[in-house]
This record gives structure tokens, C-alpha cells and sequence, in this order.
């Protein structure tokens, strides 16, 4: 029998609670009220400290089965956002086991549904029209092939199990407080008054503010699992040249009194495009995002601003 009532606040373990989304996620899931969130972290203490909510349960990466076991608690959906971030490749390959053996935690403990973060990169990143679910996988990098390792570990122990389950490929995520990304690094540069330099610039970029991914998830919690497609993209719906993302700073500069920011473009590669098609995840959640490319940058001047 399906575990999944909507009769019943939901307990939701969310891994790599002390990531970039998987914070997020769980802020959303908290102000939503209708879930219990186990958050799964090997910071467990910092994460205790900054969350004092009844409806969440802070448990260790290595003792997290012990504990719920202790506390009577079972899970209804688990919402495996861990893996390492980096190109690194021992690092990268840690990620791989590590997945394998909570997906088979996860069946022992009795867990039904799984939704599995992987990511974009699995796809290529060069000139394409618009991928779609049943595009070919393509990893140019040892992340992409990381984390298309890390699906099939999910499909094959899920379908073993008869359990459901959907790996999400996940758009390029961005943020006010992710300054890797490149609207962050240029925002700050015109607010210091430094030259932007880009090389290239029609390459094809799409960026979905995490407060949306995490939105988007959570839609997906509202369905019941039984309904959930195994793979899904998950991104924005609209997407910019380098040059056009550039521009739109400039012009978000002149609306916080910043003028005369100079931007050098470098000969180079453009041929690079991390455009999806989200139309189905779009369809089965009824999701739309709310953050748009001008309102993100519009934030990220008023937040670096008041820094």
C-alpha cells in the first residue's frame, strides 16, 4: 500500500540539508505546514541551531536509520539532494557509493518514494536545440557522468524494489548568496566599478533561481508518487545570450544609480548552450517560476547594495 496521505503531515527526509538547495527546500517545506522535514546533514549541530521549528527532525548522515528507527518515525518521500559539488574526480566518485548505499538504506527502512537530484550536465553543453527527457545523455564533464552514474544506481535499486521514484535534471541554479555564478560575479564588478570582461558571447544561458527549484519540488509532493515520471528537467523557462545578460546588468546598474559600467568582450568559444525543455514538469506540477532573469538581478544589486 502507498504510504503517500495527504490526510497526514508528510515526513519528507531531505539529504544534503546544509547545501544550497536542500536549505532552501527545507525553509519552503517548514513555511508550508503541512510537512515533518528529517533533515539528513553531517552538520548537525549548526543546522539544530539555526532551526528551532517542531516539525523538523536534524539527523547525522551515518546514524540517520538508528535514530528514526529510535523515535518510531517512518519516512513517506525521500528527496536526495547530496553530492558533491566539484571536478574533482576522487571526490566525485566518493558521491557515487555514497548514493548507492542510501538509495539501499532507504529501501530497508521501508522508504516507497524517492526523488533523486541529478542535474542538466547530463545532457551536452553545446549548440542543441532544446533538450527534451528523451534526448540523448551526453556528459562532457566528469559531474555530468557523476551524476548520470548516480540515476542509474537510483533506477535499478528503485525498480528492484517496486518503488517509486524520478530523478530530477536540475537547470543551472542561482541565488543571492551563490557567487559562483556569473550574475553574481558581474553585478559585484559593476558595483566596485571594474570592468565585466566576457569572452565569447552568444552562448545560450538559462538560470533558475533556487527559491523556484525548491518550489518545484515541493509541487511534486502534493501528487501522488505513483504518478511521477522517472526523469523530468527541471529549469527556467526563458533563457539569454551571454551579451543580453550582460546588457540587462547594465541596465539594472543605471536603476540603483550605477552608470558607465564598461564591459570588454574577448574573442572566444560561444558555442555553449545549457538550454532544457521543462514543459512536462511544467505540465504534471502546474508550475511556473516566479523569479524572472531582471528580477534576480534586480535582487542581487539591492542585496550586494545593502551589504
Amino acid at each position: 500500500m502507498n504510504q503517500f496521505n495527504l490526510n497526514n503531515k508528510k515526513k519528507i527526509l531531505v539529504t544534503g540539508a546544509s547545501g544550497f538547495l536542500g536549505n532552501e527546500l527545507i525553509k519552503q517545506l517548514l513555511n508550508e505546514g503541512d510537512f515533518h522535514v528529517i533533515a539528513m546533514t553531517s552538520k548537525v549541530n549548526e543546522l539544530k541551531e539555526k532551526y528551532t521549528n517542531n516539525y523538523i527532525t536534524v539527523v547525522s548522515s551515518q546514524t540517520w536509520k538508528s535514530k528514526l528507527k529510535e523515535d518510531s518515525m517512518h519516512v513517506d518521500i525521500l528527496i536526495n539532494c547530496a553530492f558533491p559539488r566539484s571536478s574533482d574526480p576522487e571526490v566525485l566518485a566518493l558521491g557515487i557509493p555514497f548514493t548507492e548505499q542510501l538509495i539501499k538504506d532507504s529501501i530497508d527502512f521501508g522508504i516507497k518514494n524517492i526523488i533523486n537530484i541529478s542535474s542538466q550536465s547530463v545532457y551536452t553543453q553545446k549548440d542543441k536545440e532544446d533538450v527534451t527527457e528523451q534526448s540523448n545523455v551526453q556528459p562532457e564533464s566528469l559531474y555530468g557522468m557523476s551524476k548520470f552514474a548516480c540515476e542509474r544506481v537510483v533506477t535499478i535499486l528503485s525498480e528492484e524494489a517496486n518503488i517509486n521514484f524520478s530523478n530530477i535534471r536540475l537547470g543551472s541554479l542561482t541565488g543571492i548568496n551563490f557567487d559562483v555564478r556569473m550574475t553574481n560575479r558581474f553585478v559585484k564588478s559593476a558595483i566596485a566599478g571594474e570592468k565585466i570582461i566576457i569572452t565569447g558571447g552568444q552562448q545560450k544561458i538559462s538560470y533558475l533561481d533556487v527559491r523556484d527549484a525548491a518550489k518545484g519540488l515541493i509541487k511534486m509532493l502534493y501528487k501522488d508518487p505513483i504518478g511521477w515520471n522517472n526523469i523530468y528537467n527541471l529549469g527556467s523557462k526563458e533563457h539569454f545570450t551571454l551579451i543580453e545578460l550582460v546588457e540587462t546588468i547594465k541596465e539594472e546598474a543605471k536603476e540603483h544609480s550605477l552608470h558607465n559600467i564598461v564591459v570588454e568582450v574577448q574573442d572566444g568559444d560561444s558555442n555553449f548552450n545549457n538550454v532544457m525543455n521543462n514543459n512536462l514538469f511544467y505540465e504534471h506540477f502546474s508550475f511556473q517560476p516566479y523569479y524572472n532573469f531582471k528580477k534576480m538581478i534586480n535582487e542581487l544589486f539591492t542585496y550586494q547594495l545593502e551589504k
